[in-house]
C-alpha cells in the first residue's frame, strides 16, 4: 500500500506539470482561434461589393492563423506523447482537431483557387467561410473538453475521504468490523465526504472526544478540542503536512465519542 501511494504521489506531481505546460499550449489555441474568427467577421462584413484583392488578403491571413492553431496543436500532442501518463484518449482527440484544421487548411487552399480562376465564384465564399467558422467552433469546443477532462484528471488523483462516528455507525456502514480491523476488502465509498487534499486542511467533529482509527502518521496533524458557537463540545482535526498525513491512505476513519 505504501509503495502504491509512493507511485500515486509522484503521478500526481507528473500529471500537475503535464496539466500545466497543455493549458499553456491551450490558450494559445484558444487565442489563435479567436483570431480566426474575427478574420471570418471581417470577410463577411465586407463580402459584398469589395474587392477581389480585398477576399484574397483575408483568406491568406485566415491561412496564416490556421498555420498557427495546427502549429500549437502539434505542440500538445508531443507533450501528451513524451507523458508516462494513459493519455490515449487526449492524444486521439488532438489528432482529431489537427485532422479538422488540416482539412480546414486544404480548404481555404481551393478557395483561393477558386478566387484566381473565377472572380464570380466569390460570391460562393460567403457560405463556405460560415461553414469553417462552425467547424472552427466545434474543434474549440474538443479543445475545451480536453481542458475540462485534464481537470478532473488531476482533481480525481487529489481526492480524499473522511468519516467521523460513533463506533456503532461505523460497523453499521461496514466502515470498521473492530477497531483493529478499520476498512474491509472493498471501501464503501458512499459513506465517506469526499474532499481535495490541496484544499483539506481542517475537519470538525460534534463530540467530546475523537479517535483516528485509519493509519495516518501522528506528526502530521493535531487533534484540537473546543467549543462551537452554541457551547456544544468540538474536536477539530489540523493536517499539518497534507502529504505526509495522506501517504500510506486517502481513507480517514475517525471515532467519535
Amino acid at each position: 500500500m505504501q509503495k502504491e501511494n509512493e507511485a500515486l504521489t509522484a503521478q500526481n506531481a507528473s500529471i500537475q506539470k503535464d496539466f500545466e505546460t497543455t493549458m499553456g499550449i491551450i490558450n494559445d489555441v484558444e487565442n489563435n482561434l479567436q483570431a480566426i474568427r474575427e478574420a471570418e467577421g471581417m470577410m463577411t462584413m465586407q463580402q459584398e461589393g469589395s474587392q477581389r484583392e480585398q477576399i484574397v488578403a483575408e483568406l491568406l491571413q485566415l491561412k496564416e492563423q490556421m498555420a498557427i492553431n495546427h502549429a500549437r496543436l502539434d505542440s500538445l500532442n508531443d507533450a501528451l506523447a513524451k507523458s508516462n501518463k494513459n493519455n490515449a484518449n487526449l492524444r486521439a482527440q488532438v489528432k482529431k482537431l489537427q485532422a479538422q484544421l488540416a482539412e480546414k487548411e486544404e480548404m481555404i487552399a481551393n478557395l483561393q483557387s477558386q478566387v484566381a480562376e473565377k472572380d464570380g465564384q466569390i460570391a460562393n465564399l460567403n457560405t463556405q467561410v460560415e461553414n469553417l467558422n462552425t467547424d472552427l467552433t466545434n474543434a474549440n469546443n474538443e479543445i475545451e473538453n480536453l481542458n475540462t477532462n485534464l481537470t478532473n484528471s488531476t482533481n480525481e488523483l487529489n481526492a480524499v475521504y473522511y468519516i467521523g462516528a460513533t463506533a456503532k455507525e461505523l460497523k453499521a456502514q461496514g466502515v470498521i468490523l473492530s477497531k483493529t480491523k478499520v476498512l474491509r476488502g472493498e471501501v464503501p465509498t458512499e459513506a465517506f465526504t469526499k474532499g481535495d487534499m490541496r484544499e483539506l486542511t481542517s475537519i470538525t467533529f460534534n463530540s467530546k472526544k475523537a479517535v483516528v482509527l485509519s493509519t495516518h502518521a501522528a506528526e502530521a496533524y493535531n487533534l484540537v478540542k473546543g467549543v462551537d458557537a452554541d457551547g456544544n463540545k468540538i474536536v477539530t482535526l489540523e493536517i499539518t503536512n497534507p502529504d505526509l498525513f495522506w501517504k500510506v491512505t486517502r481513507y480517514l476513519v475517525v471515532l467519535t465519542k
